[in-house]
Protein backbone atom coordinates (compact mmCIF):
# COMPACT_ATOMS: atom_id res chain seq x y z
CA UNK A 1 0.00 0.00 0.00
CA UNK A 2 2.84 2.41 0.89
CA UNK A 3 4.47 1.70 -2.46
CA UNK A 4 1.22 2.44 -4.29
CA UNK A 5 0.80 5.77 -2.51
CA UNK A 6 4.45 6.69 -3.13
CA UNK A 7 4.15 5.76 -6.81
CA UNK A 8 0.97 7.85 -7.17
CA UNK A 9 2.66 10.84 -5.51
CA UNK A 10 5.65 10.60 -7.86
CA UNK A 11 3.32 10.35 -10.85
CA UNK A 12 1.28 13.36 -9.71
CA UNK A 13 4.42 15.47 -9.16
CA UNK A 14 5.77 14.49 -12.56
CA UNK A 15 2.50 15.37 -14.24
CA UNK A 16 2.31 18.72 -12.47
CA UNK A 17 5.78 19.68 -13.63
CA UNK A 18 5.44 18.42 -17.20
CA UNK A 19 2.27 19.83 -18.69
CA UNK A 20 3.87 19.90 -22.12
CA UNK A 21 2.98 23.56 -22.52
CA UNK A 22 5.72 26.18 -22.64
CA UNK A 23 5.92 28.66 -19.81
CA UNK A 24 4.95 32.19 -20.73
CA UNK A 25 5.25 35.27 -18.61
CA UNK A 26 2.36 37.50 -17.61
CA UNK A 27 1.01 39.41 -20.57
CA UNK A 28 2.79 37.17 -23.09
CA UNK A 29 1.04 35.45 -25.95
CA UNK A 30 0.22 31.76 -25.79
CA UNK A 31 -2.03 30.28 -28.47
CA UNK A 32 -3.06 26.99 -30.02
CA UNK A 33 -2.77 26.54 -33.76
CA UNK A 34 -5.33 24.94 -36.03
CA UNK A 35 -3.07 21.91 -36.33
CA UNK A 36 -2.82 21.49 -32.53
CA UNK A 37 0.60 23.02 -31.97
CA UNK A 38 1.46 26.00 -29.80
CA UNK A 39 2.50 29.52 -30.72
CA UNK A 40 4.05 31.88 -28.18
CA UNK A 41 5.79 35.19 -27.78
CA UNK A 42 9.03 33.33 -28.55
CA UNK A 43 7.73 32.57 -32.05
CA UNK A 44 7.18 36.29 -32.61
CA UNK A 45 10.64 37.12 -31.21
CA UNK A 46 12.27 34.84 -33.81
CA UNK A 47 11.28 37.22 -36.63
CA UNK A 48 11.91 40.90 -37.26
CA UNK A 49 8.31 41.32 -38.33
CA UNK A 50 5.12 39.31 -37.95
CA UNK A 51 2.10 40.03 -40.11
CA UNK A 52 -1.12 38.95 -38.38
CA UNK A 53 -4.29 38.63 -40.45
CA UNK A 54 -7.63 38.24 -38.65
CA UNK A 55 -10.34 36.49 -40.62
CA UNK A 56 -13.54 34.49 -40.22
CA UNK A 57 -15.09 31.58 -42.05
CA UNK A 58 -18.28 33.63 -42.57
CA UNK A 59 -16.52 36.72 -44.00
CA UNK A 60 -16.70 36.91 -47.79
CA UNK A 61 -13.90 39.52 -48.17
CA UNK A 62 -11.71 37.33 -45.91
CA UNK A 63 -12.36 34.29 -48.09
CA UNK A 64 -11.73 36.28 -51.26
CA UNK A 65 -8.28 37.43 -50.10
CA UNK A 66 -7.17 34.07 -48.67
CA UNK A 67 -5.52 32.82 -51.91
CA UNK A 68 -3.54 36.09 -52.10
CA UNK A 69 -2.48 35.68 -48.46
CA UNK A 70 -1.45 32.09 -49.18
CA UNK A 71 0.71 33.15 -52.12
CA UNK A 72 2.19 36.07 -50.19
CA UNK A 73 3.08 33.91 -47.18
CA UNK A 74 5.13 31.58 -49.38
CA UNK A 75 7.37 34.34 -50.74
CA UNK A 76 8.28 36.15 -47.52
CA UNK A 77 11.93 36.54 -46.53
CA UNK A 78 13.18 34.46 -43.59
CA UNK A 79 12.97 37.37 -41.13
CA UNK A 80 9.25 37.98 -41.77
CA UNK A 81 6.30 35.69 -41.07
CA UNK A 82 2.60 35.84 -41.79
CA UNK A 83 0.15 34.14 -39.46
CA UNK A 84 -3.61 34.18 -39.43
CA UNK A 85 -6.12 34.20 -36.61
CA UNK A 86 -9.46 32.64 -37.44
CA UNK A 87 -11.84 34.44 -35.09
CA UNK A 88 -14.54 31.77 -35.31
CA UNK A 89 -12.46 28.60 -35.59
CA UNK A 90 -13.35 27.10 -32.23
CA UNK A 91 -15.99 24.51 -32.99
CA UNK A 92 -15.56 25.33 -36.66
CA UNK A 93 -12.15 23.76 -37.24
CA UNK A 94 -13.22 21.61 -40.21
CA UNK A 95 -14.53 24.61 -42.13
CA UNK A 96 -11.44 26.68 -41.35
CA UNK A 97 -9.12 23.87 -42.47
CA UNK A 98 -11.11 23.37 -45.67
CA UNK A 99 -10.97 27.09 -46.51
CA UNK A 100 -7.23 27.30 -45.88
CA UNK A 101 -6.53 24.13 -47.84
CA UNK A 102 -8.63 25.32 -50.76
CA UNK A 103 -6.76 28.65 -50.79
CA UNK A 104 -3.37 26.94 -50.60
CA UNK A 105 -2.46 28.51 -47.26
CA UNK A 106 0.13 26.38 -45.47
CA UNK A 107 1.16 28.80 -42.72
CA UNK A 108 0.21 29.12 -39.08
CA UNK A 109 -3.38 29.77 -38.05
CA UNK A 110 -4.17 30.53 -34.41
CA UNK A 111 -7.54 29.47 -33.05
CA UNK A 112 -7.50 29.83 -29.25
CA UNK A 113 -5.25 30.96 -26.47
CA UNK A 114 -4.67 32.79 -23.25
CA UNK A 115 -5.78 36.25 -22.16
CA UNK A 116 -3.27 37.98 -24.47
CA UNK A 117 -4.69 36.03 -27.42
CA UNK A 118 -8.24 37.01 -26.42
CA UNK A 119 -7.15 40.68 -26.20
CA UNK A 120 -5.81 40.44 -29.74
CA UNK A 121 -9.08 38.96 -30.97
CA UNK A 122 -11.11 41.65 -29.18
CA UNK A 123 -9.01 44.24 -31.03
CA UNK A 124 -10.27 42.90 -34.35
CA UNK A 125 -13.62 44.67 -34.42
CA UNK A 126 -13.75 44.46 -38.22
CA UNK A 127 -12.38 41.69 -40.41
CA UNK A 128 -10.38 41.17 -42.46
CA UNK A 129 -7.87 43.09 -40.39
CA UNK A 130 -4.10 42.92 -40.67
CA UNK A 131 -1.63 44.19 -38.12
CA UNK A 132 2.16 44.21 -38.12
CA UNK A 133 4.14 43.50 -34.96
CA UNK A 134 7.86 43.74 -34.26
CA UNK A 135 9.95 41.05 -32.62
CA UNK A 136 8.87 42.27 -29.17
CA UNK A 137 5.19 41.93 -30.06
CA UNK A 138 4.55 45.67 -30.33
CA UNK A 139 2.25 46.84 -33.08
CA UNK A 140 4.61 48.38 -35.59
CA UNK A 141 2.22 50.44 -37.69
CA UNK A 142 -1.40 51.22 -38.36
CA UNK A 143 -3.53 48.26 -39.26
CA UNK A 144 -4.87 47.48 -42.70
CA UNK A 145 -8.65 47.20 -42.58
CA UNK A 146 -10.56 45.29 -45.22
CA UNK A 147 -9.51 43.22 -48.17
CA UNK A 148 -6.90 44.85 -50.38
CA UNK A 149 -7.30 45.22 -54.13
CA UNK A 150 -3.58 44.53 -54.54
CA UNK A 151 -2.61 42.68 -51.36
CA UNK A 152 0.98 41.97 -52.45
CA UNK A 153 1.72 45.61 -53.29
CA UNK A 154 0.10 46.95 -50.12
CA UNK A 155 1.87 44.44 -47.86
CA UNK A 156 5.22 44.77 -49.67
CA UNK A 157 5.18 48.53 -49.16
CA UNK A 158 4.35 48.16 -45.47
CA UNK A 159 6.95 45.42 -44.88
CA UNK A 160 9.69 47.39 -46.65
CA UNK A 161 8.88 50.52 -44.65
CA UNK A 162 8.79 48.69 -41.32
CA UNK A 163 11.99 46.73 -41.93
CA UNK A 164 13.74 49.93 -43.01
CA UNK A 165 12.55 51.70 -39.85
CA UNK A 166 13.75 48.76 -37.77
CA UNK A 167 17.19 48.87 -39.36
CA UNK A 168 17.55 52.62 -38.76
CA UNK A 169 16.59 52.16 -35.09
CA UNK A 170 19.32 49.53 -34.70
CA UNK A 171 22.03 51.90 -35.92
Amino acid sequence: MKRLIAAMMVLMMAMAGCSGEPEVGPGELYAKTLDGKTFTQADIAEKDLTIINFWGTYCMPCLAEMPDLAAYEKELPDNVQLITICVDAQGNEKSAKKILESAGYEGITLVSGNEKFEEMCDYAMVIPLTIFVDSEGNQAWDEIVGAQEDLKKTYDEMVAKLLEEGESEDE
